[in-house]
């Protein structure tokens, strides 16, 4: 009887176990990236090629992310920009938060006046984090973005 409880014990806690880890399947970012570009059209779009590029347009550092993906529109009136961030560690993470909300609002003040239509699309996009993954999405087609990022990274 003992034996018999223990083996159902330990089924179960395997059953648990496998349920548990299953549940995250998350893709590279590059793949993530691939799949938005599969649904959404860029025009004009500079994609965020290397760490330095990160560093540079956000204060980003090599040692803050583990893998990134996305571009900004280069037109100069189109205010469509996306960063797909994976951090190191949840200090990195937060960080990585606060250097993208400074942008945000940057992005957001200086469309108010100028450029009202680009403000208001901003307006209805957000910097997002969840778990060691950060996003900021600033796109007419935040909604379809933000999902695929969502699926792809298990989330």
């Amino acid at each position: 009887m003992k034996k018999t409880a223990a083996i159902l014990l330990s089924l179960c806690l395997c059953a648990l176990l496998c349920a548990c880890s299953g549940g995250n399947t998350a893709k590279p970012l590059s793949e993530v990236w691939s799949d938005i570009k599969e649904k959404v059209a860029f025009e004009d779009f500079l994609e965020l090629s290397d760490a330095d590029a990160l560093d540079r347009r956000y204060g980003i550092t090599e040692d803050m992310a583990t893998e990134f993906a996305g571009g900004v529109n280069s037109s100069g009136t189109n205010q469509e920009e996306i960063v797909l961030v994976k951090a190191t560690d949840d200090e990195s993470a937060k960080a990585i938060k606060e250097k993208l909300d400074k942008r945000y609002e940057s992005k957001l003040a200086q469309n108010k006046n100028y450029n009202p239509e680009q403000a208001a699309m901003t307006e209805k996009c957000k910097v997002e984090r969840n778990g060691l993954y950060v996003s900021m999405i600033v796109s007419p087609e935040h909604e379809t973005i933000e999902e695929i990022f969502r699926i792809g990274t298990g989330q």
